[in-house]
């Protein structure tokens, strides 16, 4: 009898963890386990706000995917998926054409959704990979130094889509930023003026209000305008035009980037899997409904919460917890033994998000609020425990933070 093939899309916290568990459960003889990824490493994602802001290199952030995998158990392809069809059980890629799969785990990430907003697409900077990362700081760097020869009477105006979690975790970078491009660009922090636009009546919505507040005041004292109950309505090349009470008004800027939302893959949507608003509601085991080998993790399922029914938001610990679940349950599947199948049951273990270097909200499990340097300590330390579940004592010690 032929071994079983195992397709994994996506390298990111929920297809790697998925992968590695894999690794660690099987042996050759058991299956074949392709992983399949855009780029030839992993990047923490949870980090790219730092990138974005310069206040972290590039290479700190990305992971050799084969410094993690055993290459004698899984084989690694560097390619993009063009197609998911899983009623013949096969994908697409755009280099090594398709291949079918006896299992197969979607992994591939999230988008940033514009929710067709006019001139977002064309004029706002993104912080969702790695790349776009790089190139908004390497633009901020070029209109920075076109900026100090000017010598204009206006500010250089940064203006932040969304004071959710990433908009809010730019900002602190941004502000520990200003001092360092003073000095290099020759420009006083008067010469700045930093302003974040939010829909909703609070900073990071969704989130405990008085840890909001915290974030808010934080940010305001080093020099952020915050517009609440305001909405984006079209960006422009040196402006944005917003709404607040159906008032408009235009705000002139220099940079325009973009933080309030993400979606799923559009990959997903694109294939014959059963989605919703571009993800999958997956049943209890990760699996896609009426199906016995396709399963979803990460920011392309859909998961609601066992008591008040509203869908989970999609974080890096939640990805990796799927990632884990759904790699033992196909172990299970290959070894035919079918009462190790589990159902998923998401551990929150803990919310954090930085202020700057210095400063740090959070909410553990226990519903207990840390603020300052004692969220700061919590938030690396949870950042090294990562590392060290990806990659053990060697990758922490490559690329722990202090």
């Amino acid at each position: 009898m032929a071994k079983p093939t195992i397709v994994i899309l996506g390298a990111g916290y929920a297809g790697l963890t998925a992968a590695l568990t894999l690794q660690k459960n099987l042996t050759e003889d058991d299956a074949k386990i392709i992983l399949v990824n855009k780029h030839s490493y992993h990047y923490q994602t949870t980090w790219l706000h730092e990138n974005a802001a310069g206040s972290l290199h590039d290479n700190h952030t990305k992971i050799s995917i084969d410094k993690l995998i055993d290459q004698e158990k899984i084989e690694c392809l560097v390619d993009t998926v063009t197609e998911i069809r899983s009623e013949k059980q096969h994908v697409c890629l755009a280099e090594h054409g398709c291949i079918t799969y006896d299992y197969l785990v979607v992994a591939l990430g999230f988008e940033m959704n514009t929710f067709n907003i006019p001139g977002v697409t064309e004029y706002a900077y993104t912080i969702g990979s790695i790349d776009k990362s790089s190139h908004l700081r390497q633009q901020m760097d070029n209109k920075l130094a076109a900026y100090s020869k000017q010598k204009s009477d206006h500010p250089f105006t940064i203006v932040v889509g969304g004071g959710g979690f990433t908009g809010v975790e730019y900002l602190g970078e941004l502000t520990d930023q200003l001092s360092d491009w003073c000095k290099k660009y020759q420009l006083t922090k008067q010469d700045f003026k930093l302003i974040t636009i939010e829909r909703e009546h609070s900073v990071m919505p969704g989130f405990n209000l008085e840890l909001g507040e915290y974030a808010m005041q934080a940010l305001e004292n080093k020099g952020i305008t915050f517009y609440l109950g305001t909405s984006v309505k079209r960006v422009r090349a040196d402006h944005v035009i917003v709404e607040k009470n159906s008032w408009t008004q235009e705000i002139p800027m220099s940079m325009f980037i973009w933080t309030a939302g993400v979606r799923a893959n559009r990959l997903i949507e694109q294939s014959d899997l059963p989605d919703k608003n571009g993800s999958v509601e997956v049943t209890a085991d990760m699996r896609v409904p009426h199906s016995k080998n396709v399963f979803v993790i990460g920011d392309s399922a859909t998961i609601y919460h066992p008591e008040h029914g509203e869908a989970i938001p999609p974080t890096a610990q939640m990805a990796m917890q799927q990632g884990k679940i759904c790699a033992k349950n196909i172990v299970a599947m290959i070894k035919g033994d079918k009462k190790e199948i589990k159902p998923f049951n998401y551990k929150e273990q803990g919310i954090i998000a930085s202020l700057g270097k210095k400063d740090a909200i959070g909410i553990l499990f226990n519903n207990k609020k840390i603020f300052g340097r004692e969220a700061v300590m919590l938030k690396r330390l949870i950042e090294n425990r990562v590392l060290y579940q990806l990659g053990g004592l060697s990758l922490l010690r490559k690329k722990k933070k202090f």
